[in-house]
């Protein structure tokens, strides 16, 4: 075994450890328990890319670190880790983002003499654990539990200003929503275990067992072999993914969770909660290739989302609003790229969102701290001169968001249209998710770039944009490293140049594929074409890749010129009754509002008043009946012996009269 695997668990028990000191001691700590948090997920990010260049020269480990239950007759119950190229390349995401965050908060949290960092630092800490060790759990259930405790951490960080309203709502919301779709994930768990006897992603020998069980069947339920379960059990598991990942039906908690800190906000959107959810179906991937109904499934959803979050990220003002509706709608682009087959792809946009939209909430948070805590867009403008730093690298950001060439964004968006058109081309229905998502592409360019337009460029609209402060190295750092990976980190898996070019530079494909056919690439690639019948046509990158960037460009561009001017007005207002409609945010909240008050608690009244009429009333009428005639009989047991002698010769007397007329006596 490497002697990087030896070392592994540690990567999640850093930040665990860095938890318990900032609760404990935090409060007798210079920076109020950021250096505990600092140097934990800095040496989990150290032992991530460790295992990493282990997992690169061909290693992939799996251990059971304990047995929960086991016996002969009993499934097994394990908590294990599991470190393949997938999980590998997740862990150093992961510890990377919670690293910089926690530098961050130092210039974000610690310079504005906020209280209660003690308890921020330790949530910090415990969110960072929860997520590493969901990523590298080597089973289903063990993933419930900490797909569990990352949304219990979410809740008290979004509600970490808990003493106003608007959070202590906001933190609710998230819980309420997200606990919803983790109902039918808990279900989904309970069934892949008794339909399966198995939750494990990767047995012993290194074969993706619960892929295999799922191909192979097993127990017969109501006369329907096991396989044939897959479709409804992985719907189940993905009720919990459009709850994390703030699909939709599932996504209206995101948005509100902006009420929290905003460095809470870029580790949420970008390696934690909502990415929660897309990386479970990607380790999942080989199970959902059984079921071309769940895939497709999972495709529409994500087609759907990516255009609809994106049309309501076109309206608003808030700056943290728009990037949480740009959350939405990339995650889509990746639950869309793993509904069609595209593994690489979506994980390829997992790790490049990852980047850019960490590097932009920061950024965004640079700003409000500038802007004395504004986060009114219209309140802003004329920043570019004032915040270098941050401008140039939030433009980067902006560029990769919006998937213009070279920046990382486009690579990634661009394969999984790519793979859309692919599938298409064989099932026609697809092209109307591969529709949706291209056109989400033009919006995409234009909000962000009216976002880039309405802060930095322009004249300042307000005082506080006139003269707004500065932001010391804490801030800068993290938005200069992430700048650099937003730029370049999407070189590694250029599909047009590599096939256009006849160049073997797939390099994230060569990763998740490494020659590791029983965990990786390989074998889900097998799963797709052979089981669910998936093949592809022969159609070249460059086109499409082509076409999307025109959208994309033209966005922008049209963005940019809108509102990039001394003093911008809101265009999209002209579209009257559509306008409210996007800006009142298609009234969801309002149909969620009556689907649980006017609609689910009336239901609920009914119901109980059914049960305590009907159910309860024909309960309680037997035994009323019961004890009235019990006290009528009682009376006859006084324990009054003249009464028992009258009640004997009265009897006696009846049975006299009884025969004398029955038995023929007259």
């Amino acid at each position: 075994m490497d002697a990087a695997f030896t070392y592994a668990p540690l990567i999640a028990l850093f930040p665990l450890a860095s938890f318990v000191i900032a609760l404990a001691f935090g409060k007798y700590l210079p920076t109020r328990g950021a250096l505990p948090g600092i140097v934990a997920t800095g040496a989990s990010l150290l032992v991530s890319v460790w295992v990493a260049a282990a997992v690169w020269q061909g290693h992939v480990h799996h251990e059971v670190l304990y047995t929960w239950i086991a016996g002969e007759d009993v499934v097994s119950l394990e908590f294990g880790i599991l470190l393949d190229p997938l999980s590998a390349l997740m862990l150093v995401v992961v510890s990377l983002i919670s690293f910089l965050v926690h530098v961050f908060s130092l210039g974000y949290m610690n310079a504005e003499g906020e209280t209660g960092l003690p308890r921020y630092y330790a949530e910090l800490g415990l969110f960072s654990f929860s997520m590493l060790a969901f990523v590298y759990a080597d089973n289903l259930l063990m993933a419930f539990i900490f797909f569990e405790l990352v949304g219990v951490c979410s809740y008290l960080l979004i509600g970490f200003w808990f003493r106003d309203g608007a959070p202590a709502s906001a933190q609710k919301k998230a819980f309420l929503v997200t606990r919803f779709g983790d109902y039918f994930f808990l279900i989904g768990v309970v069934g892949i275990l008794a339909t399966f006897g198995t939750t494990t992603f990767v047995g012993s020998e290194g074969f993706p067992q619960l892929a295999e069980a799922a191909i192979a069947g097993g127990e017969t339920f109501w006369g329907i072999d096991a396989s044939q379960w897959v479709t409804l059990l992985g719907l189940l598991v993905l009720g919990g993914v459009i709850g994390k990942s703030a699909q939709f039906p599932l996504h209206t908690w995101l948005p509100d969770a902006m009420e929290g800190p905003t460095t809470v906000s870029a580790l949420i959107h970008a390696a934690t909660m909502v990415a929660a959810g897309v990386y479970l179906v990607a380790r999942m991937f080989g199970f959902y290739a059984v079921s071309p109904t769940a895939l497709a499934i999972i495709a529409f959803v994500g087609a759907f989302t990516a255009l609809f979050a994106a049309t309501m990220g076109v309206v608003k003002d808030d700056i943290k609003q728009v990037l949480a509706y740009s959350t939405i709608s990339q995650y889509g682009y990746m639950m869309l790229g793993l509904g069609v087959g595209g593994y690489v792809a979506a994980v390829f946009h997992l790790m490049n969102h990852a980047f850019f939209k960490a590097l932009l909430f920061l950024g965004a948070g640079s700003v409000i701290v500038a802007m004395h805590h504004k986060q009114n867009m219209w309140e802003m403008g004329g920043l570019k001169e004032h915040l270098p730093v941050t401008y140039w690298t939030f433009l980067a950001g902006s560029l990769a968001l919006a998937g213009i060439v070279p920046f990382s964004g486009f690579w990634s968006k661009d394969e999984v249209l790519f793979e859309a058109l692919l599938l298409g081309a064989e099932a026609p229905i697809f092209i109307a998710a591969y529709a949706m998502a291209l056109a989400a592409v033009f919006l995409t360019g234009f909000y962000t770039f009216r976002m880039v337009a309405l802060t930095f460029h322009g004249e300042a609209r307000t005082d506080d944009a006139a003269t707004p402060h500065g932001v010391g190295w804490s801030i800068k750092f993290p938005l200069v490293v992430l700048g650099v990976l937003a730029t370049v980190a999407g070189l590694i898996n250029m599909k047009p140049v590599a096939v256009v070019a006849d160049l073997d530079i797939l390099y994230l494909e060569t990763w998740l594929d490494a020659g590791f056919e029983t965990t990786a690439y390989g074998t889900y690639t097998t799963l797709v074409t052979e089981v669910a019948g998936f093949s592809y046509a022969d159609i070249g990158p460059l086109l499409p890749a082509i076409i999307a960037l025109v959208l994309a460009v033209a966005g922008a561009a049209l963005g940019y010129r809108t509102y990039a001017v001394a003093e911008p007005t809101e265009p999209v207002k002209r579209l009257g009754g559509a306008y409210d409609l996007v800006r009142a945010n298609y009234y969801q909240d309002e149909f969620q509002v009556w689907l649980a008050e006017g609609f689910t608690a009336r239901l609920a009244r009914a119901a109980d008043s059914f049960d305590q009429i009907v159910i309860d009333g024909t309960v309680n009428g037997i035994s009323t009946v019961s004890l009235r005639a019990g006290s009528r009989v009682r009376r006859l047991q006084r324990g009054i012996v003249t009464n028992y002698a009258a009640l004997m010769a009265a009897s006696i007397v009846a049975l006299l009269l009884l025969f004398a007329v029955y038995g023929g006596w007259f």
